[in-house]
């Protein structure tokens, strides 16, 4: 079906002087138009017409004018104005209004050749699971069912604790003693009826355990924290062996921290690790801290779990999965550990690394073939 150009409504536009101003996210952008050429085609990008029809309609309207209809459309998709009013789409009548601010968002972003339907529907599709219903976890369960998600399986075995609702969103004080996952599980079906929300009661202690939380998945979200010296290590395993792509981070004191892992494209923890091998001093202090935390819960930085930075962490994770699933723009996280710290909440690169050809984890793998 032949595009049908129409001016985005994310997009308004202003007549002043002899010029069009047309906004933008957080700009104008001025278009000169002493002739009203383009405000005559503003008048006709409903919709309704193809460039074809545009063109023949506008030369009706103004026949002693030479202006390129074809040429004008073309620069103004160009400039992200355009949206194909013919474009169609699978969501019905509910999914448009359950989801009708996120396409107002995905519109800014689409074009006469992609769609802000397709941008919703990828991720309507993607079937993801989330490692850890806590305080990051339950942030990022609710976005995600606000997001579109219709596919998600939790994972936790933990029950809730007073301490857990300083942070915690999806439970209660009524909540104390229970079951995590069940309460989870049930609050977010009341938030998203329509979505197939399971969950797996599972202690996470090998890379097999991951394996099995992960399989048939298309996304990863890892915001367990329990073993700490381990569970990384399992999830990325687990992950490159099924070659699904994985974002994690936590909370460190002051600071949250994320990374996001594609298998076959950037190197894994493993490659992390080596690229950053440190002195036989550092990696014996590493060890220590590792066996402390093992032997001694609720030490160090587990101590400190602020409100406002789990949300600072929830948003570079949605935001990192939204960009990787729709493909509007690539992840800051691909392959680098992001950093936003308390102090200025500026997010920024703290390590990087690269694929390394002797990783034993992931150096034989793949690109798998993108959605």
């Amino acid at each position: 079906m032949a595009a049908r150009p129409q001016l985005k409504i994310t997009s308004p536009a202003y007549e002043v002087g002899g010029s069009l101003f047309v906004q933008q996210c957080a700009s104008m952008l001025e278009i000169e138009d002493q002739a009203g050429d383009v405000r005559t085609l503003f008048a006709l990008l409903d919709g309704t017409r193809t460039v074809a029809e545009l063109d023949h309609e506008f030369h009706e309207q103004r026949p002693a004018s030479s202006f390129d209809v074809t040429a004008a459309v073309t620069q103004l998709d160009d400039s992200g104005l355009l949206v194909d009013a013919a474009a169609t789409t699978a969501l019905d009548d509910y999914e448009q209004e359950r989801w009708k601010r996120n396409l107002g968002f995905f519109e800014t972003y689409a074009s006469l050749s992609r769609s802000k339907y397709d941008m919703q529907e990828r991720l309507r599709e993607c079937k993801v699971a989330l490692l850890g219903v806590g305080g990051v976890g339950t942030h990022v369960s609710f976005d995600l069912m606000g997001l579109g998600v219709r596919d998600l399986r939790l994972v936790e075995f933990d029950k809730v604790e007073l301490s857990n609702l300083n942070r915690q969103i999806l439970y209660t004080e009524g909540d104390i003693g229970q079951r995590k996952l069940d309460l989870a599980v049930r609050r977010l079906r009341d938030y998203a009826p329509r979505a197939n929300i399971s969950g797996m009661d599972l202690r996470l202690t090998s890379a097999d355990d991951v394996l099995a939380a992960v399989a048939d998945r298309d996304f990863v979200i890892c915001t367990a924290d329990r073993p700490k010296a381990h569970v990384v290590q399992w999830v990325n395993d687990a992950c490159v062996r099924s070659q699904v792509p994985f974002i994690s981070g936590g909370v460190q004191t002051q600071r949250s921290v994320a990374y996001l892992i594609v298998p076959g494209v950037t190197g894994c923890v493993e490659c992390w690790g080596r690229c950053n091998a440190d002195d036989e001093e550092s990696q014996a202090l590493r060890k220590q801290i590792e066996e402390r935390h093992a032997e001694e819960a609720g030490i160090g930085p587990d101590m400190a779990a602020f409100g406002a930075m789990v949300s600072v962490l929830t948003a570079l994770i949605v935001t990192e999965f939204v960009r990787y699933v729709t493909r509007i723009s690539e992840p800051i996280a691909l392959g680098r550990l992001i950093e936003t710290h308390f102090n200025d909440m500026i997010a920024r690169e703290a390590e990087t690394w690269d694929r390394r050809p002797d990783c034993p984890i992931c150096s034989d793998v793949e690109v798998k073939g993108a959605g």
